[in-house]
């Protein structure tokens, strides 16, 4: 089955460096699971806001403007996603997320463009060696 991307999606995809869109478009269609862009890229308000509420751990996150004018982040969701069940742990919903994060890397491999996944930030494909976990951030690595 292809997913497309609702017109709410495409249009948070305003403002992401064009290599990440095509991970993400590229995703979609590879994907075994839909999803949703959740959020690109993020004013400074909203960044500290997130901050604020401890959802990030940094004021200097890759979903803020970079130096070439672009965010580096996307926020990505199951679609439709149970937000209850992801908030308790629920492995049903959870896993999911791996499939997204599947997709993602598979496609960027192929596009050739690096990029790191929230649940493993250091590359090292180990998810349990970090004490943030975010499993719908994906960012560029440049």
């Amino acid at each position: 089955m292809t997913h497309i991307f609702s017109p709410k999606s495409i249009d948070r995809l305003k403002g992401v460096h064009p290599d990440m869109v095509l991970v993400v478009e590229y995703a979609l269609k590879r994907s075994s699971t839909d999803f949703s862009v959740n959020e690109g890229l993020r004013s400074l308000e909203r960044q500290t806001e997130l901050f604020k509420g401890g959802f990030s751990k940094t004021m200097a996150s890759k979903h803020l403007k970079q130096s070439d004018g672009y965010g580096h982040a996307v926020d990505l969701y199951p679609y439709p996603v149970d937000m209850a069940r992801v908030n308790k742990g629920d492995w049903r919903e959870c896993i999911r997320f791996g499939m997204i994060a599947g997709a993602m890397f598979s496609a960027a491999k192929e596009l050739g463009i690096p990029i790191r996944w929230g649940m493993d930030w250091d590359g090292d494909g180990q998810t349990l060696d970090h004490t943030f976990f975010d499993a719908p951030h994906f960012e560029l690595v440049k």
